[in-house]
């Protein structure tokens, strides 16, 4: 009891870190949960825990690093951009990250599909609408990334334990 009682709380400090790390992206979230299960897995011997959740909780990692990306695209494509637009607000939002941690993706993926939509010549309201669906879309991978932690969470508490 006392092994999964350690358990459950690394589990729940790299769920805590990979939740501060969703709305603060200068962590990166998911991978440190993913991290968080395998050191709960380790410190269990792998007993309730097994490599094949583990595995699967790869999966889900992997789908939480793309839900940005296509967050931003399908918000994009729903305002209106076309694809310069698209690619201005993925662009926009991984410059935005480096240059002004931690919101900098938002801004960036605001700035960079208006950016793009209006070099592609579309008028001023197209530009900022298109741009105002990347920043939209953003903030639903973030969201994306939540769930998909939440999913993780409630799964591996259960693993943990379960009977």
């Amino acid at each position: 009891m006392l092994t999964q009682v350690a358990a459950a709380l690394v589990l729940l400090l790299g769920l805590v870190v990979a939740a501060v790390g969703s709305v603060l992206p200068a962590l990166p979230s998911v991978p440190i949960a993913l991290g968080g299960v395998i050191l709960a897995g380790w410190i269990t011997g792998f007993e309730r825990i097994d490599v094949e959740f583990i595995v699967w909780t790869g999966v889900l990692t992997l789908l939480a690093q793309g839900v940005d990306l296509i967050g931003t695209w399908l918000g994009s494509r729903y305002f209106g951009a076309r694809r310069p637009g698209v690619i201005g607000g993925i662009v926009g939002g991984l410059v935005g990250i480096v240059i002004l941690p931690p919101w900098g993706f938002l801004l960036g993926a605001l700035g960079g599909a208006t950016l793009a939509e209006a070099l592609s010549g579309r008028s001023g309201a197209e530009a900022l609408k298109a741009g105002f669906g990347a920043l939209i879309g953003a903030l639903g991978g973030v969201v994306g990334k939540i769930v998909i932690l939440v999913v993780i969470g409630v799964m591996a508490f259960a693993r943990l334990f379960g009977a």
